[in-house]
């Protein structure tokens, strides 16, 4: 045989088999992406199945040195009228350290002055979020669950939130609303609102919330 021809083969046999790898890695590329939308789109017939974050938190050893001291899943508790929140963090008064990283896990779900929470919580879709009303949450007339507006409450702190999946609508007074999308922030300080899910699909949101002051 001409070596040309056997030239021409080894070229041939090559340029296919390069043409299948570029098919291969394209089909690659193709499932992995669907498997990544898949994952982190919330599908609304999807069976919910419980709230977990992960929290690695650190502190020091004896001899003051930085060290993991956990790494949890924490998981979400259901609040009727709401969804479910993950108390990540809780503590009624500033942290001193060096410290072993223990979690305060103060009660309630608002802190006093000085306090902190930091909390995720996944809200599902329907009317506007009412849950009970704690003793930290002041309500005006009809604020109440079953009352004209129901869901609106002040607390006496700054809500730091960072909506992390879904949609959500936030109301202040005279019906004032705002639609907030994932990646978007929210700096909350002390006002009436009250908070719903745009669309059917829960939606997600993480809160830093710091005591204030209320004249």
């Amino acid at each position: 045989m001409h070596p040309y021809h056997t030239d021409q083969s080894v070229r041939s046999n090559f340029n296919r088999q390069q043409l299948q790898i570029k098919e291969t890695t394209k089909l690659k590329m193709k499932t992995k992406l669907q498997l990544s939308k898949n994952v982190t789109q919330n599908k609304p017939d999807e069976k919910r199945q419980g709230m977990k974050v992960r929290a690695v938190v650190t502190g020091h050893d004896a001899k003051g040195r930085a060290v993991f001291v956990r790494d949890e899943q924490v998981d979400g508790m259901p609040i009727p009228g709401l969804g479910e929140l993950a108390f990540l963090w809780n503590a009624n008064e500033p942290a001193t350290y060096p410290n072993a990283g223990n979690n305060p896990a103060a009660p309630g779900i608002f802190p006093p002055l000085g306090g902190i929470r930091f909390v995720i919580g996944t809200y599902l879709p329907g009317d506007f979020i009412a849950p009970e009303p704690t003793p930290e949450m002041h309500l005006e007339d009809g604020d109440e669950l079953g009352g004209a507006n129901a869901g609106f409450h002040r607390t006496d702190t700054t809500d730091f939130g960072v909506v992390l999946s879904g949609n959500l609508a936030l109301q202040l007074d005279d019906g004032a609303e705002v639609s907030l999308a994932p990646g978007d922030v929210l700096i909350e300080n002390g006002t009436r609102h009250r908070w719903r899910v745009v669309g059917n699909v829960p939606a997600t949101m993480a809160s830093f919330i710091i005591g204030a002051h209320r004249h």
